[in-house]
C-alpha cells in the first residue's frame, strides 16, 4: 500500500471510495435512505473543484494501483476549539481495512499540517463510527460532542484531539 497526493484525475475513484465506505461504515448508523441517496457524480465534482483549487488530498493505492482511500485536512472548521489544524476526513473501502492504509494516510495528512505551521490537530467522529477505536490507538485527547443532523436525523459526534502534532507523528515513525 502507498501514499500519493491526489491528482485532479483521480476525482472519479476518490468519490467511489468515498460513497462506498460511507455505505458500509454508517450503514445502520446513518438513514438508508441518505445513504442510498449518496450521488457519485456530485462527490466527484466537489472532490475535482478541491483538487483544481490545490486542496491537498492524499489517496491510498494498493498493489493493483487502485485507490482504496483517500485522507484529506486543513484548517481547523470549529474556530471555537484551540485546534489549529483538522483532520477533515480518512475513508477507505472495506477491503482496505486492516492494511496500515488509515495509519499512513492519517500520518501523511499530520506530517502535511505541520510542514503547513499547524501545532496541533482535531478530528470529528460520528459516533458509533467503528473507527473510533482506529482513532483512540494515536492518543487524542476527548474534546467534546455535538450533535448533526444528517438524512433528518439527529446524530452525535465527537471531537478527538491532539494539542501537539509530533505526538502524532511520533507514532508514524
Amino acid at each position: 500500500m502507498r501514499i500519493r497526493k491526489a491528482f485532479v484525475e483521480d476525482s472519479t475513484d476518490i468519490a467511489r471510495v468515498h460513497v462506498n465506505s460511507w455505505r458500509t461504515t454508517y450503514q445502520g448508523i446513518v438513514p438508508s435512505l441518505f445513504l442510498d441517496s449518496l450521488d457519485m457524480k456530485v462527490r466527484e465534482a466537489r472532490w475535482k473543484k478541491g483538487l483544481e483549487d490545490g486542496k491537498s488530498i492524499f489517496v491510498a493505492v494498493n498493489d493493483k494501483d487502485e485507490i482504496v482511500g483517500f485522507a484529506n485536512g486543513g484548517k481547523n472548521r470549529s474556530e471555537d476549539l484551540p485546534y489549529d489544524g483538522e483532520l477533515y476526513a480518512i475513508y477507505l473501502l472495506e477491503s482496505a481495512h486492516r492494511k496500515g492504509a488509515g495509519k499512513k494516510l492519517l500520518c501523511h495528512v499530520a506530517k502535511e499540517l505541520k510542514d503547513e505551521g499547524h501545532q496541533s490537530m482535531l478530528v470529528w467522529v460520528l459516533n458509533g463510527n467503528p473507527a473510533d477505536q482506529f482513532y483512540l490507538h494515536f492518543g487524542p485527547s476527548y474534546v467534546m460532542e455535538k450533535d448533526i443532523t444528517i438524512g433528518g436525523e439527529e446524530l452525535l459526534e465527537t471531537a478527538y484531539g491532539w494539542s501537539d502534532i509530533d505526538d502524532i507523528l511520533s507514532v508514524c515513525s
